[in-house]
């Protein structure tokens, strides 16, 4: 019976998960890491970059951009201080439903003394872009949480090389529910911060687009898994002897009925 009752569910399952996985398939990828610094005192300033690239959709989903530095030393009569450090963070996944999730962050930190000068500068300098197709008219749930120097934008190909806006949320926590139609889409996000020794701002963002099971689908899986339920409990009841039973095998054998005295003489 257990056999059975796998047999039963397993259509089920195999439909309610099937459509959602098969419908959003990710095209391609397109991270950008980029930080750019000052660093020394005043005469002697150093300027440089540091930056990353990632298209591979299956390598290097959590990459990582981090670095710093620090001096000091005698300029003329005085001295100098400084130092400065930046990490940039983002991560990507595949969900096993069917969409995915992704998010960033930015942060940095400058500081200089005396004559130094550091600066750390992270304009648009996390990015991520995402490009897919649904094979299917599916419906989502788009939700997230970004925030200042930070923003996420949900786009849908209008043909001609013409992207529409689909949703741009604001600052803060959203969630869109989303009938989307076969066709072409496209996620993009971006932070950036600053840091120039006496004030600076940070940036995150976090983003999931998460398949809604057709109504359908649902009915069928509950259907089975009610058969489910429904079998093994007439499975357990079955295999329970009748309480005449257990109560007849207690008694003596001169006090049992002559029916189940007949059954245990055979």
């Amino acid at each position: 019976m257990k056999t059975i009752r796998c047999l039963l569910l397993a259509p089920a399952l195999a439909t309610a998960c099937t459509s959602a996985t098969a419908a959003l398939v990710i095209d391609g990828r397109q991270t950008q890491l980029y930080v750019s610094t000052q660093f020394g005192f005043f005469g002697s300033i150093n300027s440089a970059t540091d930056s990353r690239q990632y298209t591979s959709l299956t390598s290097d989903l959590q990459p990582q951009l981090a670095g710093s530095d620090s001096g000091s030393g005698a300029v003329g009569d005085g001295s100098w201080i400084a130092n400065y450090q930046y990490q940039l963070d983002q991560s990507i996944e595949h969900l096993p439903a069917g969409g995915f999730s992704a998010s960033a962050s930015v942060s940095l930190f400058a500081f200089a003394a005396d004559q130094g000068v550091a600066a750390v500068d992270a304009q648009s300098g996390n990015r991520l872009e995402l490009s897919f197709h649904l094979n299917t008219d599916e419906s989502y749930v788009f939700t997230g949480v970004t925030t200042d120097l930070a923003s996420v934008i949900l786009e849908e190909f209008a043909g001609s090389g013409i992207w529409s806006p689909l949703v741009a949320p604001t600052p803060g926590a959203f969630q869109y529910n989303l009938r989307l139609a076969t066709g072409q889409y496209r996620f993009a996000a971006v932070g950036s911060g600053y840091h120039d020794s006496s004030q600076g701002a940070a940036s995150s963002w976090s983003v999931q687009l998460i398949p809604v099971p057709e109504p359908g689908s649902l009915l069928l899986l509950g259907t089975a898994v009610g058969i489910g339920v429904v079998t093994g409990r007439r499975q357990r009841r079955s295999a329970q002897p009748e309480p005449a039973a257990v109560l007849a095998a207690a008694m003596p054998i001169f006090c049992q009925p002559q029916r189940f005295r007949r059954q245990q003489a055979r």
